[in-house]
């Protein structure tokens, strides 16, 4: 187990800054959809052209959201470096899952990802990089997310 865990912000290409006291705010909870080979993440948005935010996964190995916390509870924020208050970001050197190595064993390489604002945190582990798009409530069907219209 390293010491250290690094938090490196990652650019969703969406072409704005996405966080508390950014372009985009995305100020509260998740809602998580899995099924037909997606996992898909949507979260309502202040500030873009539409009022969703869009986050699909085809290659997601696990999801967890952390309600009411912004940070890990595994872990001492002694041991964080580069947290800066972007709302995606990497995470390298953290313990969650505990079972990673397994996974990366029957799995292949994956990479941890952090979706967080203000009173949640998203932990992704997946083998593909998240594809994310600003989308109307009638588009959400598109994506197999139907339920939220």
């Amino acid at each position: 187990m390293s010491d250290r865990i690094i938090h490196t912000a990652h650019d969703l290409g969406l072409g704005v800054s996405l966080g508390e006291g950014r372009d985009v705010r995305v100020p509260g909870t998740c809602w998580v959809y899995v099924g037909g080979g997606t996992t898909a993440l949507v979260w309502e948005v202040v500030g873009a052209g539409k009022p969703l935010l869009l986050i699909t996964f085809e290659e997601a190995e696990t999801v967890r959201v952390l309600d009411e916390t912004w940070f890990s509870t595994e872990t001492h924020p002694d041991r964080w470096e580069g947290i800066d208050g972007s709302f995606s970001r990497t995470v390298l050197g953290g313990e969650y899952p505990t079972s990673r190595d397994l996974m990366e064993e029957t799995s292949g390489p994956i990479t941890h990802y952090q979706f967080v604002t203000m009173d949640t945190c998203v932990d992704v582990l997946a083998g593909d990089q998240p594809k994310a798009s600003f989308v109307e409530r009638d588009e959400l069907e598109h994506y197999r997310v139907g339920y939220m219209t």
